[in-house]
């Protein structure tokens, strides 16, 4: 055997905890603007947890993301350097060690503070972990003596900055809330985009009905709640199993906020009508469309993002969506694509996502104010791309889960004075009584977490004229 060199064997991988898997998840939301609830997702089902570990990194990455601005500033109070200068993954071990500490009473301060201090060993490189250990420990302990005494900024002084610390959202977005909202309402909104949601789920009815499925889902969850708008939505408390159950796997129903089901209901398809669901992500309200067309007519989705792509396939099987014509394409050239005007064009555009900050906590922290401009020109190109295939008579219904006008009022009124064939409708007469009381005076349907109790969604009716 002389001559040979044995190989060293590489060091085996820490083995995946809870505690890991929450600061992987955290890594990967903030290196690469990774969707948090599809990351987790997918981190979960390829790890072996419990289902007490589960739950524990469940909380731990989402808890942290909600809470950021607030754990920040708290840490920067004991932290002896200027916080944006501390390594980022050291940020992020720290967040996640003053979550424990600070929200989740049923983990014992000892256990958070030597936990943190033991991913830290394997997170940072070999030529600091003594140090970084060090600093992690001093910097939590020192928290958590002094944590209650530190006090917020003042409100008469600085609303701003007194309501982005204390309710922990980034101070551009508290700035326009409050000169939108006032200060009272404004605070009612944060709170309300760090509440908990209830898991909601939306009766596939190409599959079953909602009688059948709330039998189901009674035997699962603790409780199930019809939703206060949408027919055929239930809200279901502590719903987690709901996802793994064989009725989910059999395509009965699908997560989905009640306030993103909304804008079907306002673009009322009818049987035979041929529709175009202009931006369909995964699928979900395709199915709510094809429920509605009764097995008449057909759906065309578009969507150019191929991970998209695979998940509206996986639905199509999962949800029974024969009648889908689904295409990979960019609805901003959707005249240019197809021959055949349409019925109906559903356009849920991509968006800053700020309505939905309760299921999706990250966006706070990765949208930029500057970056709204931008999004707006994409949702004004998408409508430009899918307004000449509308029939004349045809309906419209744009759609976004944000609160801020440059995504909402103001794209639509650029749409309307670039094409004046089409303008505001009326509602259809067959929403609920309860989904009108959304629509204000300008035909515009709004939702808001504080509110309503939902995600924040926009949403209007247009028609095309019949010449």
């Amino acid at each position: 055997m002389s001559g040979l060199v044995t190989p060293l064997a590489r060091p085996s991988a820490p083995p995946i905890n809870a505690r890991r898997l929450a600061l992987e998840v955290l890594t990967q939301v903030e290196e690469q603007r990774a969707y948090a609830s599809l990351l987790l997702d997918a981190r979960l089902q390829k790890a072996r947890l419990s289902q007490q570990d589960r739950a524990l990194a469940t909380e731990l990455a989402y808890g942290v993301l909600r809470w950021q601005g607030r754990l920040d500033y708290l840490l920067a109070a004991v932290t002896d350097r200027p916080w944006e200068r501390v390594d980022p993954i050291l940020r992020r071990l720290l967040r996640l060690g003053a979550y424990q500490l600070l929200f989740l009473t049923r983990i014992p301060a000892y256990a958070a503070v030597n936990e943190t201090v033991a991913l830290t060993q394997d997170a940072m490189r070999s030529p600091v972990k003594r140090d970084a250990k060090a600093f992690v420990n001093a910097i939590l302990r020192r928290l958590l003596e002094r944590h209650s005494s530190i006090p917020f900024p003042d409100p008469s002084s600085d609303p701003v900055g007194a309501l982005a610390a204390r309710w922990s959202h980034p101070s551009w977005l508290v700035a326009r809330w409050l000169a939108r909202l006032g200060p009272a309402e404004t605070e009612t909104l944060l709170k309300a985009n760090n509440d908990i949601p209830t898991l909601s789920v939306v009766v596939n009815r190409l599959k079953s009905r909602p009688d059948e499925v709330r039998a189901r889902l009674a035997g699962i969850t603790r409780s199930v709640t019809p939703g206060r708008f949408v027919p055929g939505v239930l809200h279901l408390q502590d719903g987690a199993e709901a996802l793994r159950d064989q009725a989910f796997a059999d395509g009965w129903y699908f997560p989905m906020d009640e306030a993103a089901a909304l804008p079907v209901l306002l673009l009322d398809p009818q049987p035979g009508n041929i529709v175009l669901d202009a931006c369909a992500g995964g699928g979900g309200k395709t199915a709510l469309i094809l429920g509605q067309l009764a097995g008449s007519g057909r759906v065309i989705t578009l969507d150019p993002n191929a991970r998209a792509h695979r998940r509206l396939r996986e639905a199509r099987a999962r949800l029974g969506l024969d009648r889908v014509m689904p295409v990979q394409a960019d609805a901003r050239q959707a005249s240019r694509l197809f021959t055949r005007s349409v019925d109906r064009a559903l356009v849920d555009a991509p968006c800053s996502g700020l309505g939905t900050l309760r299921r999706h906590p990250e966006r706070k922290w990765q949208q930029q104010e500057a970056g709204l401009a931008a999004l707006a020109r994409l949702q004004l190109e998408l409508l430009h791309g899918v307004a000449p295939l509308l029939k004349p008579g045809g309906v419209l219904v744009y759609s976004t889960c944000s609160l801020e006008p440059e995504e909402t009022d103001v794209v639509v009124k650029t749409f309307l004075r670039d094409f004046p064939e089409f303008a505001a409708d009326n509602a259809p007469g067959s929403l609920p009584a309860t989904v009108a009381e959304l629509i204000d005076s300008q035909g515009a349907l709004r939702t808001w977490p504080h509110r309503h109790g939902l995600d924040g969604f926009y949403a209007i009716r247009l028609r095309r004229g019949d010449r």
